[in-house]
């Protein structure tokens, strides 16, 4: 019995010198394919054209205390669908409602609400909606679920399908994990669908004590069904780039994303892709690469960019920003007023400055804008307006492009 294991013994042994003295394969490592550092088409032109704003507007957010964060969508013909958040004094971010309108934005029904928070063990609220009409014409609706606690484990990016124009909404499908808000979507001719999203870097608070944040894509090539791993589109170190709204350019000149670039000398930037590449780059655009420039050509700091095309080309972008107000930019920020510019069809030069709210009270505030398209001459300005008791609305005001201005 002795003999018989310690054959086997040595049997073992030598099974293990063999194998630990032959050479083993080398293991396969998939290669990612990058695509090739390319520059946009060449366009500096300055566009002559500015905004003339009515001066009339309208509430369209429904009574509460707080309502911010509007964006608009076209469904069809004149129906038009407008999200934001909402909710009583102390939980200002906890609801998103939906309403409609059946004429182009002259009424609107009244409003549903399409998040509720209801979870309030594992979550203190839900914000920062975006929407996306889809090409089979369901609704994809994406917005930030803050966690209890407040920190990168328990937040995240959740997802909603409407398969009947808003009627019913499937439950959430969570995408991005992480401190992360303010979604921006795009559905590119081929069906793909871009998310781009800010994501806090929980770091050295190397932003001037403050932590540095970066922007992040996924993608769905399936309707929402599945999603990619995150990629990083934009990152500045020792700044916070966020508030990502995508738009593809018309004719082929590829996608831009604006930025806030927080704690930046210039703000927003515009981060640019072309259709081929489609963010598939070893690196994140800079001004080096080419692939980033400043949004103005005006001297002008805004924060919360959106931005649109008309028909013919030119694209507008707004911005909140303190056009000469006193502000604390952590803490005063909702006393901000509003500019929009035209830039060309590249979303570069953008000047020509309007101004939406002239006379704005010093105590009265514009901020969380964004724009929408009502036809190939005339666009909408959606504002939350912050009062002077602290409490907030979401305002629409019509603007018409004056072109070739004298």
């Amino acid at each position: 019995m002795k003999k018989l294991v310690l054959n086997s013994i040595i049997v073992a042994l030598s099974s293990c010198f063999y194998f630990s003295s032959c050479k083993q394969a080398p293991e396969k490592k998939l290669k990612i394919q990058f695509a090739k550092d390319d520059l946009p088409k060449i366009d500096d032109t300055i566009r002559n054209a500015k905004i003339i704003w009515e001066k009339t507007e309208r509430k369209v957010s429904h009574e509460e205390y707080f309502a911010e964060y509007g964006r608009a969508r076209r469904y069809n013909g004149d129906t038009i669908l407008l999200v934001y958040h909402f909710g009583p004094k102390g939980h200002e971010w906890d609801n998103i409602a939906l309403k409609k309108s059946f004429d182009n934005g002259r009424s609107w029904t009244k409003e549903s609400i399409i998040v509720k928070d209801d979870q309030q063990d594992r979550y203190s609220g839900f914000s920062t909606p975006d929407l996306l009409v889809l090409k089979n014409k369901w609704l994809m609706l994406a917005y930030t679920g803050k966690g209890i606690p407040d920190d990168s484990v328990h937040n995240n990016l959740q997802v909603r399908i409407s398969k009947d124009a808003g009627t019913t909404w499937s439950k959430p499908s969570i995408v991005a994990l992480g401190r992360s808000w303010e979604p921006g979507m795009t559905q590119l001719p081929g069906g793909e669908i871009q998310l781009f999203f800010s994501n806090e870097l929980v770091s050295t608070k190397a932003a001037k004590g403050r932590h540095e944040q970066k922007v992040l894509l996924i993608r769905s090539k399936d309707n929402g069904a599945t999603w990619s791993s995150p990629k990083m589109v934009a990152f500045t170190p020792g700044r916070r780039d966020g508030m990502p709204v995508p738009l593809v350019l018309k004719d082929d000149k590829g996608i831009i994303i604006p930025v806030e670039a927080v704690e930046n000398m210039t703000s927003p930037e515009i981060i640019w892709t072309s259709m081929k590449a489609n963010w598939n780059y070893a690196t994140v655009g800079t001004k080096d690469n080419g692939r980033r420039w400043i949004g103005s050509v005006d001297p002008v700091w805004g924060g919360a960019p959106t931005v649109v095309q008309f028909p013919s080309g030119e694209t507008v972008i707004s911005m909140q920003t303190e056009l000469g107000r006193k502000l604390d930019r952590y803490k005063g920020w909702k006393k901000n007023s509003v500019v929009v510019m035209v830039g060309n069809s590249l979303a570069k030069n953008f000047g020509n400055l309007s101004f939406p709210y002239p006379d704005l009270p010093e105590n009265e505030g514009r901020y969380f804008c964004s724009l929408f398209i009502l036809d190939k001459d005339r666009l909408v300005l959606l504002t939350t307006r912050n009062y002077p008791d602290s409490s907030s609305a979401v305002f629409w005001k019509e603007g018409r492009v004056l072109r070739e201005m004298p």
